[in-house]
């Protein structure tokens, strides 16, 4: 559905040249949702600009629903942009028109008959659950409420590809797990493609199913939600996952020489491994001593995953196989953390 190679953006100034976004390249399958994190100033919303030439790139090419954007004339990209709904962070309803004339402005845009109007605004507010709402004005709104209207004008045109730029940085938790939902909802019954643009980890754990991971302009990380979470590589991406679920002991635990701990072992857990009974097959098949020293367990997209750490205690034999044991199973990554001998990761 959307694929990008070469992206760059420069922003040049009689001063300086400052290169926003370098080297983009991915893809994004039709009927997904596909997350983009990254910090402040990462390029978010240079790059999800970009997605609808609102920016303009530099270089590359930017391909919708086997169309480059950047080739077409402006009445040709004018008539793509029809196809590629965008909602915004504060998101910018016209003051001045009830919550009916903000949808149907899209649709008045493109000359559509009135009667067509009429019922498309119908349909869509009640998609969005403000059937009610169609004479109030957003200042009647709360912030949630004014957010779903900005979704039901974003898909007046019966886009194929949905664009969220922050779209619920500015929620409380609550209206943003209920955005969310909606927005799922909307991806299943429409069969739309949604790139969502954020820097919250909880909104890409609840909501994306592949996720791109942005730094200094570079996407420096991608794939599958669940495998970032379960195996982040780049710093940054570790400090996303940290902030939803926290696997790290602390500090001053780990400088600690505790020899009754034994050997700490750190286990991270995917699927349907989270459900068996690791620790008591352990002590009853090597007659060991375990600790547990710390838990987390989590879901994404339906998916159970977490991270365990355990002091193992008994002879060097008994513990190995045990830890090999951990090893041949699927799904299950172990490390050893702290132990008398160097530290080593094993599997």
């Amino acid at each position: 559905m959307i694929k990008i190679n070469n992206l760059q953006k420069i922003y040049c100034s009689v001063e300086q040249e400052v290169i926003a976004l370098e080297r983009i390249n991915l893809e994004v399958e039709a009927g997904e949702i596909f997350g983009i994190i990254g910090p402040s100033g990462a390029g978010k919303s240079t790059l999800i600009r970009c997605l609808n030439l609102l920016e303009e790139p530099t270089s590359g090419d930017v391909i919708v629903a086997g169309q480059d954007l950047t080739e077409l004339t402006t009445k040709e990209l004018r008539e793509a942009r029809k196809e590629i709904g965008m909602i915004f962070q504060n998101f910018n309803l016209l003051k001045s028109r009830t919550v009916a004339q903000n949808v149907a402005f899209p649709l008045e845009l493109a000359g559509e008959k009135k009667s067509k109007v009429k019922d498309k605004v119908q349909k869509l507010l009640k998609l969005v659950g403000l059937a009610d709402k169609a004479d109030s004005y957003p200042s009647q709104l709360s912030g949630g409420q004014q957010q779903r209207v900005g979704i039901a004008r974003a898909l007046a045109n019966d886009p194929k590809v949905l664009l969220c730029d922050e779209a619920t940085s500015s929620l409380d938790p609550e209206t943003t797990h209920s955005i969310l939902e909606l927005l799922k909802d909307i991806n299943q019954k429409l069969e739309i493609t949604i790139v969502l643009i954020t820097h919250e980890m909880e909104v890409i754990k609840e909501i994306c199913t592949q996720v791109a991971v942005l730094e200094a302009g570079q996407i420096v990380e991608q794939g599958a939600v669940i495998d970032l979470f379960l195996n982040p590589q780049q710093e940054v991406t570790k400090r996303f996952v940290q902030g939803v679920i926290n696997a790290d002991l602390p500090k001053g635990f780990l400088a600690a020489k505790d020899n009754d701990i034994g050997d700490l072992v750190k286990i991270s857990f995917i699927g349907q491994s989270v459900k068996q009974s690791l620790i008591s097959d352990l002590i009853h098949q090597y007659q060991i001593k375990v600790n547990i020293l710390y838990g987390n367990i989590d879901k994404i997209q339906g998916v159970s995953f977490g991270t365990l750490v355990i002091g193992i205690e008994g002879n060097n034999r008994q513990v190995n196989e045990a830890i090999k044991e951990l090893i041949d199973l699927d799904e299950v990554k172990v490390e050893v953390i702290q132990n008398a001998e160097p530290v080593r990761s094993i599997g």
